[in-house]
C-alpha cells in the first residue's frame, strides 16, 4: 500500500503526505527544548512525527489516526519529520487490522 517517496527540488528532503496510526508517543526534550515524539505506523514502514515545543497535543496519542505533511528527513537512522502539518482523522482501524496507509509525495 502506498507509493514511493519521490524527490523534489529540495535536494533528500521530500514533501510528504502520510495517514497512519499512532503506535508510541514519548516526550523526549531535544536540546532542552520540550519535545513531542509519535511513531506513525503508515505506508511502507514507520516514521517519526516530532513537535518541537509541545510536551503534549490533544488527540495525538497511542491508537489515534493521523494525515501529516511536511518535509522527510532522518533522525537517528529513521524517516523523521519535524513539527508536520497534521489532521485527526475519525477512522480508526478495527481491533486485529493493519493500519489503513498511504504515503505519497506532496506536489
Amino acid at each position: 500500500m502506498g507509493t514511493a517517496i519521490r524527490e523534489d527540488s529540495r535536494a533528500g528532503r521530500p514533501r510528504i503526505h502520510i495517514a497512519g496510526t499512532v503506535r508510541v508517543t514519548r516526550n523526549d526534550p531535544i536540546g532542552g527544548v520540550p519535545a513531542l515524539e509519535a511513531e506513525l505506523q503508515g505506508g511502507p514502514g514507520r516514521i517519526s512525527l516530532i513537535w518541537l515545543g509541545r510536551a503534549s497535543i490533544p488527540g495525538i496519542e497511542p491508537g489515534s489516526t493521523v494525515v501529516a505533511e511536511g518535509r522527510l528527513g532522518v533522525r537517528h537512522g529513521r524517516a523523521t519529520m519535524f513539527n508536520p502539518r497534521y489532521e485527526l482523522t475519525a477512522a480508526t482501524p478495527a481491533p486485529g487490522a493493519g493500519p489503513a496507509a498511504e504515503l505519497h509525495a506532496a506536489g
